[in-house]
């Protein structure tokens, strides 16, 4: 099982990059990288993109940097997943955490990854109170379907909610950070708890 940090947005809502942010002592980034490496993921990417990251700072995980980072999401996990399957030809499933859910916890994962072992054709996504969050954990009989999508007009939704439908499987969770999406210097100061 490989993990990928997806980390190459431009941030221009919080006004700095996102993954450098820290909550808790810990940049965002490596918050990822340190949830993927506890949850029990063997290979851990991170991929940046309109901020280049210090590969030193990484804690040994890889950094890929995706030069079409304005492409979008997409073209960042598309990134993620050739570089991972250069890497490990056999890969199984993909983790794809987002940079700005520091919060996740490895449990979680490590939840996700137990019902992939059960089935690994599901496409399988965190739920907290009912509602979808985040990592996904993408299963192998996709991986040829997402790297077919076009990031000029689709986004991984497109699969999520079309062909992919009658895979995706939700598994209710009982963690929070799963519902994060800290994008804003407000939005940081309220999971800080800061007035």
């Amino acid at each position: 099982m490989a993990g990928l940090v997806l980390a190459a947005g431009a941030s221009s809502r919080m006004g700095r990059a996102k993954a450098l942010v820290e909550l808790d002592g810990r940049s965002f980034v490596n918050a990822g990288i340190e949830l993927l490496r506890a949850a029990g993921c063997e290979l851990v990417l991170v991929v940046d993109g309109a901020h280049r990251l210090d590969p030193e700072s990484l804690a040994g995980a890889r950094l890929v940097h995706n030069s079409r980072w304005r492409d979008g999401p997409l073209s960042t996990l598309q990134l993620g997943l050739r570089q991972a399957l250069a890497r490990t030809p056999e890969l199984d499933g993909l983790v794809a955490h987002h940079v700005e859910r520091p919060r996740v916890r490895a449990q979680t994962v490590r939840a996700l990854l137990e019902a992939h072992a059960r089935e690994p054709g599901g496409l399988w996504q965190p739920t907290h109170l009912g509602r979808s969050g985040h990592p996904m954990l993408w299963p192998r009989g996709l991986f040829s379907q997402l790297l077919a999508l076009d990031p000029a007009r689709d986004t991984a939704r497109v699969l999520v909610r079309g062909a992919a439908a009658g895979l995706r499987r939700k598994l209710e969770v009982d963690d929070p950070g799963v519902l994060d999406n800290i994008d804003t210097p407000a939005q940081l100061q309220r999971v800080r708890g800061e007035p």
